[in-house]
């Protein structure tokens, strides 16, 4: 055998196992990007999944106050019921997404009752749903942050190619209420 065609099939070898390397650490990546989006949803998912239990008793205390309310009402409970009826993380986001500003509505709708909002119940429900929200928003960070390197992963040039032959799609974000972002200032009480 001739030794430039030696060389050559070596070179041929040596260049087919890098490529062959590359596209491995390409897909290995993505799917590192992949678990660490379904690990860190898994944590978020049983906080969600409290909050859509309260739903129910929610709208049981609130809707006996403000019975003219039906349309916040229903928004919430679709919300609810689509969040509990989603197979994909995906559908789970959009409808934890939907599930929070429904929520949102009926706690600030609720504040125009002054009856309701002194009532025992009320205030133990109220007090149960904030701590479920200070978990979520604590949870959330990690979930977004997760999937924002998924994001990027797979929109980065070649991951993309590998991404798309693996049907990886890009995913939304858990929101954050405008309530969470505002600032009104220091409250002083008197």
């Amino acid at each position: 055998m001739d030794m430039g065609l030696l060389i050559t099939i070596v070179v041929v070898i040596f260049v087919v196992l890098g490529l062959g390397g590359w596209v491995i650490s390409i897909y290995n990546r993505l799917v590192a990007l992949r678990n660490n989006i379904d690990a860190s949803f898994a944590n978020i998912d049983v906080i969600l999944k409290q909050r859509a239990d309260q739903i129910p008793a929610l709208v049981q205390v609130v809707s006996k106050a403000m019975s003219h309310e039906q349309e916040t009402f229903t928004r919430l409970s679709a919300a609810r019921t689509a969040y509990l009826n989603a197979g994909s993380i995906k559908d789970k986001v959009d409808a934890a997404n939907q599930m929070e500003t429904a929520l949102k509505s009926v706690i600030a709708i609720s504040e125009n009752y002054p009856t309701l909002i002194s009532g025992e119940t009320f205030i133990e429900l109220q007090k149960s749903v904030s701590e479920v929200e200070d978990k979520i928003a604590h949870r959330r960070e990690f979930f977004n942050d997760a999937m924002n390197l998924y994001n990027i992963g797979i929109a980065l040039f070649p991951n993309i190619f590998c991404a798309k032959v693996m049907g990886y799609q890009r995913m939304s974000l858990l929101k954050i209420s405008t309530e969470e972002t505002a600032y009104d200032g220091v409250k002083f009480s008197s």
